[in-house]
């Protein structure tokens, strides 16, 4: 349920609470109203029925006795009474009135209890006998006034006439029974009326708390529910923006409900992705880019790798990168996606060329644009490459679908994304500069091997000339030809085995020279001999041990070189041993500047594997052993 439909639902508990408060108010109002109304008419019955009784006894006392009647009412300072017949019969036809009005009452008209609708319909018989007792005193008593007016001795006379003697004991009847039975009867019912307003009252009384309490208990517990629910919700969605906040991208907002926090939840859940995917492609570039660049890496082999980026990591069908030309205006420099015409190509720079770019800013254009109708192109998103604070071109993005556009989150992710790849450029030029610098410095290094070997080489020819060794000679000058097409190859690089083959023609030469007094031994395993290392790497190395380790000795004189592959943090590397059984030296003297060839190699080692090692052990008359681990 949505938050605004409880806030609604529990408004309408209020209001629902109010009403039927409200409600039982009013009908135990009215309900008690009735029966004071019934009360307040039974007692006016009452009091009406006891002026018929006084009436009637002033008419029999007027009649009978009328002078003792005189005599008594003067004594009370009253005049003698004028009861007269209409008056009597006018406060009977008032008490019927009465009695009507109290026995139409709602209360009884509507009640469904058996004890109080008994009293109803008794009331009505005894009215009814009454009513008869009253007429029939009427009727007798018009008969004494037309009859018997002139008559001194009234209750006399009337003994005489048969139809007049029960007219004493009729009036004698009506009395007791107005006064006895009736009275009684009306004081027992009105009582019972009585009770009825306060059981009513009392019941009413009971289920407006019931009522109340249960609308305020529902209330209460739906509001501290609701309370608790937001509560809780409103404190995952601060932690989760707390995780955001630190950079913590993994923890997903989990609120599965079906009001605002939910589509909320999805919408921040997305948001938070986009958050993770932006990152990500960032990485993802930085990978392609990392492992992409390298000694003959190319300009624009680089600006495809950033147009396929563009497209693969953002919303973007097609993504292209410009770079200034000729009469310094905009070129296609790469483009990638969706495949465009001539004419969308041409329509592409038109729209983009024709604009000043600063850095750290963008450009935009939707379908909604006058200057995009009618083309493939929906939406244009442009933003300068700027390298050491100068534009360097365009990175462009582009939509052909009109439904979409670039959301503000878009477009924040292509400006990092451009200022990303303005930095990656930055770093290429760099790394192109300083690769031209290593190059240039190594083929220094490499240039001063090459005319000490051919020094040494041409000390062995001249030393073979003197022996006067044609046979020598012209083997000698057969494997330097070999050797100097080994040396002058524009490849940089070579295998360990086609490193360890020159070795073994350089060993022979020397092999020439000194004869039975020198060995040699080459060895390598298959995966060491396919390790790539730089051209005449090893050869100084070698070079030293036979020049300043064997050649003072004059005998059995021995140089090994081997080769093994290892594995260094999940890589292949290998171990290289130069050993020597020459006259040895004290390495812990040993000057590497002054040695041309060690330190040679060293240099040339640490620019090419900056995390190999170089170590030389070596005590006098026990030879030397260099070690080389990459």
């Amino acid at each position: 349920m949505k938050i605004r439909h409880k806030l609604v639902f529990l408004v309408v508990i209020y209001i629902s609470g109010i009403i039927t408060v409200a409600l039982l108010s009013l009908y135990g109002w009215r309900r008690t109203a009735e029966i004071q109304d019934s009360v307040t008419t039974g007692v006016e019955l009452q009091l009406q029925s006891r002026e018929v009784q006084s009436l009637m006894k002033d008419i029999v006392f007027d009649l009978f006795v009328p002078q003792m009647y005189g005599h008594i009412r003067s004594l009370t300072y009253s005049p003698r009474s004028a009861v007269t017949l209409t008056q009597w019969h006018a406060a009977v036809i008032e008490y019927s009135k009465i009695f009507n009005d109290f026995m139409v009452q709602q209360s009884f008209l509507e009640s469904n209890q058996g004890i109080k609708r008994d009293q109803y319909f008794t009331a009505i018989r005894m009215n009814t006998r009454a009513m008869s007792m009253l007429d029939r005193i009427e009727d007798i008593l018009k008969v004494i006034r037309e009859q018997y007016s002139s008559e001194q001795n009234l209750y006399g006379a009337m003994q005489k006439d048969e139809a007049l003697i029960p007219f004493f004991a009729e009036i004698r009847e009506a009395s007791y029974y107005f006064k006895n039975s009736f009275e009684s009867f009306m004081n027992y019912f009105i009582k019972s009326l009585n009770d009825e307003a306060m059981r009513i009252r009392k019941e009413i009384y009971l289920l407006f708390i019931v009522t109340t309490g249960l609308i305020l208990g529902f209330s209460i517990i739906f509001t501290l529910y609701l309370s608790r629910d937001l509560t809780s919700k409103l404190s995952r969605m601060e932690n989760a923006f707390r995780k955001v906040s630190n950079g913590d991208f993994s923890g997903k907002l989990d609120i599965k409900a079906r009001d605002e926090f939910g589509e909320f939840t999805k919408t921040f859940n997305e948001l938070l992705n986009d958050l993770k995917e932006n990152v990500g492609n960032i990485l993802n570039l930085t990978r392609d880019i990392g492992s992409f660049i390298s000694d003959k890496s190319e300009l624009i082999d680089l600006f495809n790798l950033v147009a396929v980026a563009v497209v693969q990591d953002t919303s973007a069908d097609a993504a292209a990168v410009l770079i200034f030309g000729i009469n310094n205006k905009f070129q296609l420099g790469a483009l990638e996606g969706v495949e465009f015409s001539e004419s969308d190509k041409k329509y592409l720079l038109e729209l983009v060329s024709n604009r000043v770019y600063r850095p750290n800013t963008h450009f935009i254009l939707n379908h909604t644009d006058s200057k995009i109708q009618g083309s493939l192109i929906k939406s244009v998103l442009a933003a300068p490459l700027v390298v050491e604070g100068k534009n360097y071109g365009l990175l462009v993005a582009v939509k052909t679908r009109s439904s979409e556009m670039f959301s503000d989150l878009g477009i924040t992710r292509f400006v990092t994304f451009t200022e990303y790849v303005s930095l990656t450029l930055d770093n290429f030029f760099k790394y192109r500069e300083l690769i031209e610098r290593r190059e240039a410095q190594y083929q220094a290094l490499q240039s001063q091997v090459q005319p000490h070997f051919l020094y040494n080489i041409l000390t062995v020819i001249l030393g073979l000339n003197r022996k006067d060794d044609r046979v020598g000679i012209v083997k000698t000058v057969t494997a330097l030809k070999e050797m100097l097409r080994y040396i002058q190859s524009q490849n940089r690089w070579a295998s360990i085995a086609e490193e360890c083959q020159f070795i073994e023609q350089y060993c022979s030469l020397q092999k020439i020279r000194f004869g039975s007094r020198f060995s040699y031994a080459i060895d390598f395993d298959k995966d060491a001999g396919s390790f790539q290392i730089p051209r005449l790497l090893l050869q100084p190395l070698l070079e030293n041990s036979v020049i300043h380790g064997i050649e003072p000795m004059e005998e059995d004189g021995n140089v090994s070189l081997n080769c093994t592959s290892r594995r260094h943090r999940g890589e292949q590397g290998v171990v290289i041993i130069i050993e020597d059984n020459g006259i040895g030296f004290d390495s812990a003297k040993l000057d590497e500047k002054s040695n041309i060839g060690i330190l040679n190699v060293k240099e040339r080692l640490h620019l090419t594997f900056p995390e190999s090692l170089l170590t030389i052990v070596s005590s006098p008359g026990k030879g030397t052993v260099v070690k080389i681990e990459i």
